[in-house]
């Protein structure tokens, strides 16, 4: 990841962290920039809000052009003058920090609501799945989504204890730690070896169909579980 995507990516940040701080009242409890540790191995969270109606996990996006995605698309595609890149569906990227959430929290994976939030000049030209929004520095749609889930889903002092592990996982982590992260990170996605989603072998497949027939590609050894593939 080049230092470009990293400044984007904190822009974004500390616009939702902005958008937190003035729109949400003292039944929410905002953490920024969460370093977990779970089975799959350390997740970086970019915010977790946490209220008697469950935690909410936030993934932040920066994004310009127009943005095309599915819930059950692998990959959503950003269009910029015609320029098409494709990048990892981000409500799959989230759902693995709402299971890391889940195992580090010890609390029901139904308590937990994934949100993504795109900001940049982004256009969405397909309809966004639920929890996903455009950014807006007044709370927007964004807003209205955290604020209309009132259905009581934890008790009080599970939110008192939920905020005293999220607490003790920022004290205990700093900016060095943020960086063994993303190295990790970095590690599991170029291994050949080891399927970065599931830790699950890659094992050599050959593609039957598609504009790719005949070339060979890493497929993870838990398919149909796990659809992770690389190229080669």
């Amino acid at each position: 990841m080049g230092l470009g995507a990293i400044f984007k990516g904190w822009t974004g940040e500390l616009k939702t962290k902005f958008t937190n701080s003035v729109f949400l009242d003292e039944r929410y409890r905002v953490f920024n920039n969460v370093i977990i540790s779970a089975s799959q191995g350390s997740t970086q969270i970019d915010h977790v809000i946490v209220s008697r109606y469950g935690v909410f996990s936030i993934e932040t996006k920066d994004k310009s052009g127009w943005i095309f995605g599915g819930e059950r698309q692998e990959r959503w595609t950003q269009d910029r003058y015609g320029k098409k890149d494709h990048f990892q569906n981000p409500l799959r990227q989230n759902y693995l920090h709402t299971k890391s959430l889940s195992e580090f929290l010890g609390i029901d994976h139904h308590s937990i609501h994934s949100v993504v939030i795109f900001w940049g000049d982004c256009e969405f030209k397909t309809p966004m799945p639920d929890g996903v929004f455009k950014g807006d520095v007044f709370g927007g749609k964004f807003k209205e989504y955290v604020r209309g889930k009132t259905a009581v889903l934890l008790a009080e002092d599970q939110v008192d204890r939920i905020c005293a592990e999220l607490k003790r996982a920022k004290d205990n982590a700093g900016f060095l730690c943020g960086l063994e992260h993303a190295k990790r990170v970095h590690d599991r996605f170029a291994s050949h070896t080891v399927c970065p989603k599931c830790g699950k072998p890659l094992v050599k497949r050959v593609a039957h169909a598609g504009p790719n027939q005949g070339k060979p590609f890493l497929g993870c050894s838990n398919y149909p579980r796990c659809k992770y593939i690389k190229d080669l």
